[in-house]
């Protein structure tokens, strides 16, 4: 993808970039991710989870909005997809995996687990269970241009992610006993509304459209 960046990252009427500038942001978004999410988890915020859904929700979209402004719409979900899937994978591998390696060996060793490992396997695998359906979307997005090439794209992907995590919110209550159907709607709602809205124009009717030589004119001069 990035040995290929002019054709997949760089739309020169958003930005004229070069192939390693694209790069360049690309992977700075990577890395500029999973550090403000995770410092954002080990602070006191962390400890709160609407609180952090809501700050962390803005930091995605604020990354979508700035992205937009470098590199072609495809991309820039690409690059908020990467950020995320980025953020999932190092939540298992740096911190679930590990955080249940030491509680176990700390139980065969015959001693007492430290529970801040489950807490904090708890709070990762949360984080990465609201990813998933907003993940999901971006990775098939490239499929539908009408998203990607909306002049705010980025505020089309905020409104994906909301109606993704309201769903995801639902069948989460769900799984404990609660159904509550706001949820689904919220998010459903959010989708008709944005299908509504990024619906592309119907072609304005021309004369040419009922004047079988006019449009002949035009093809023979072409």
């Amino acid at each position: 993808y990035y040995f290929n960046a002019q054709a997949m990252m760089v739309d020169k009427s958003v930005a004229d970039l070069s192939s390693l500038q694209a790069v360049g942001i690309g992977l700075a978004s990577l890395v500029v991710g999973w550090t403000v999410y995770d410092l954002l988890c080990r602070s006191k915020l962390g400890q709160h989870d609407l609180a952090f859904g809501i700050v962390m929700f803005v930091f995605l979209v604020a990354s979508a909005w700035v992205l937009n402004h470098f590199l072609s719409g495809r991309a820039a979900y690409i690059h908020v997809g990467a950020m995320i899937g980025t953020i999932m994978v190092a939540n298992v591998l740096m911190l679930i995996i590990p955080g249940q390696r030491k509680m176990v060996a700390a139980m065969a060793a015959g001693g007492k687990p430290d529970p801040i490992h489950g807490l904090r396997a708890k709070q990762r695998s949360v984080h990465n269970n609201y990813f998933t359906l907003p993940v999901l979307f971006i990775m098939i997005s490239n499929h539908y241009a009408m998203t990607y090439r909306h002049q705010h794209a980025w505020a089309v992907l905020a409104a994906m992610m909301a109606a993704g995590v309201l769903i995801r919110h639902f069948f989460n209550l769900r799984h404990r006993g609660r159904v509550e159907w706001r949820y689904p709607v919220a998010g459903v709602a959010i989708l008709i509304a944005l299908a509504v809205a990024i619906a592309p124009s119907p072609p304005a009717a021309s004369v040419a459209a009922n004047d079988p030589a006019a449009q002949f004119a035009k093809v023979q001069a072409i």
